[in-house]
C-alpha cells in the first residue's frame, strides 16, 4: 500500500482534533485574554456618555472625556433640576486593568472596559449588581485628541504650563512650568509618574534645543526638546518640537510645543513706539502692523514703508521674533521703520496681551503698543 495514502487521512484527523481543541469551552485565546494596563489606556481614550441613575431626579446626563495627556473632564446635567452642567476635571490613570479617576472622596472613581462600553464600578471597585446595573454602562462617542482641542491647551496655559508634550504607545504626557515643576506621567501606572523641580537647562550637542537632567528618588530622568518638526502618530498633526524622555531604562518619544496665548493671533496695528504715539504724516508711509499666525509660527506685516516677514516663538511671557526679512523700497522717512525693526529684534522682549491690545515689554516697560486690527 502506498504510504502516502495512509498518511493523508491521519493528517486530516490531526487537523480536525486541533481545530476542535481551539474551540473548546473555556479555552483562552488572544481575543478574550485580559488586557494589559497599556492596552486599557489605549482603548479608554475618547469620549463616553450615558444617563446614570439619580437619587432625586429622573437621571443624570453624564459625559466622560479621557484624554491621552492623562487628563479627564467629567460633565453632569441633572435632569429636571437645572440645565447648568456640573463640570470637573483632573487626572486619570490605569491600574489593575481598570481606569482610575484621581479625585477626592468616594463614588464611581473606577471603571472597567467591556467590549465597546465603559462600566462604572461601585465605591469598592466592584461591578454594580442591582436592577439599575445597565444604567452604569457608558457608550463610546467620537473621540477627540487633546492636540486637536484648543480648549485643553488653553487650560494648561492658564495653569501656568509653559511646555506640553504627549506620546503614544505607550501613552504619556509631559508638562513643564519653567518657574516651578516638571511633571511626567505615563497612563500605565506600572511605569509611574515623576514630579520634580525644573533644573537648569543644558544646550543639546549637534541639534537646536535643550535638555533637562534630573536625579529623582525613582531614578534618572532626562528630557530632550529638539526643535524639529514632529508628527503625532495618531492625529497626524505637526508640532514644532520632537521630545524624548529617558526614565531609567525606558525611552518615550513624542511631540510637544511651547504653549501660547491664543489671543496673540491676528492683526495688530502699531499705535505707540517707545513712548510716542504713531502719527503717519508721510503719504508714502503706511500704518505699521503685525499679523501673527501661531499655528505656523510666523509673523508678517508692514514696518511702515516696507513689508516684513519672519518667524516668532512665544515662550511663557517672552516672545522672540527671530530674523525679520523686509522688502527694499526707499521712502522719504525711514526713521520710524528703522526704530520699529530695532525693537522687534531685541532678544529680551516680553509681552502682555488682551482681547484688544498687545504690548511688547523691555525691562518691564512698554516699548511698542498695538491695537487689535481687522
Amino acid at each position: 500500500m502506498n504510504p502516502l495514502k495512509l498518511l493523508f487521512p491521519i493528517a486530516i484527523l490531526l487537523l480536525c482534533i486541533a481545530a476542535a481543541c481551539t474551540n473548546l469551552p473555556g479555552s483562552v485565546t488572544q481575543s478574550n485574554a485580559p488586557m494589559s494596563n497599556a492596552e486599557v489606556a489605549r482603548t479608554a481614550i475618547g469620549m463616553w456618555s450615558g444617563t446614570i441613575p439619580c437619587a432625586d431626579c429622573p437621571g443624570i446626563d453624564y459625559t466622560l472625556e479621557l484624554h491621552a495627556d492623562s487628563t479627564y473632564r467629567e460633565r453632569m446635567v441633572y435632569q429636571g433640576r437645572s440645565a447648568t452642567p456640573f463640570v470637573q476635571s483632573g487626572h486619570w490613570g490605569v491600574g489593575d486593568g481598570r481606569v482610575q479617576l484621581k479625585k477626592q472622596g468616594v463614588g464611581n472613581n473606577q471603571l472597567v472596559i467591556e467590549g465597546e462600553t465603559l462600566i462604572m464600578l461601585d465605591s469598592e471597585g466592584n461591578k454594580i449588581e442591582s436592577q439599575l446595573a445597565d444604567a452604569y454602562r457608558l457608550a463610546r462617542q467620537n473621540p477627540e485628541e487633546p492636540e486637536d482641542n484648543p480648549s485643553l491647551w488653553r487650560e494648561k496655559y492658564e495653569r501656568g504650563i509653559d511646555f506640553a508634550a504627549t506620546g503614544n504607545e505607550p501613552f504619556w504626557s509631559l508638562e513643564i512650568d519653567l518657574e516651578k515643576m516638571i511633571e511626567f506621567k505615563a497612563l500605565d501606572e506600572e511605569n509611574g509618574s515623576v514630579l520634580t523641580p525644573v533644573p537648569a537647562a543644558e544646550k543639546l550637542e549637534g541639534a537646536e534645543g535643550i535638555v533637562y537632567k534630573v536625579q529623582t528618588v525613582s531614578g534618572n530622568l532626562e528630557i530632550r526638546l529638539v526643535k524639529e518638526t514632529c508628527v503625532n502618530t495618531m492625529s497626524g498633526r505637526k508640532f514644532p518640537y520632537t521630545v524624548t524622555v529617558l526614565k531609567n531604562d525606558m525611552e518615550y518619544k513624542g511631540c510637544g510645543m511651547y504653549l501660547r496665548d491664543s489671543r496673540l493671533n491676528g492683526n495688530w496695528n502699531l499705535v505707540e513706539l517707545e513712548g510716542k504715539a504713531i502719527n503717519i504724516k508721510d503719504a508714502e508711509q503706511n500704518q505699521p502692523f503685525l499679523n501673527i499666525d501661531l499655528a505656523e509660527g510666523r509673523v508678517s506685516g508692514r514696518a511702515g514703508c516696507n513689508r516684513i516677514t519672519g518667524r516668532l516663538e512665544p515662550i511663557s511671557d517672552r516672545i522672540n521674533f527671530g530674523p525679520i526679512a523686509a522688502t527694499r523700497m526707499a521712502c522719504l522717512d525711514m526713521d520710524l521703520e528703522s526704530q520699529f525693526l530695532r525693537v522687534l529684534s531685541d532678544a529680551e522682549l516680553r509681552y502682555s496681551v488682551s482681547e484688544e491690545s498687545l504690548e511688547l515689554l523691555l525691562g518691564g516697560k512698554a516699548v511698542a503698543v498695538f491695537a487689535r486690527g481687522k
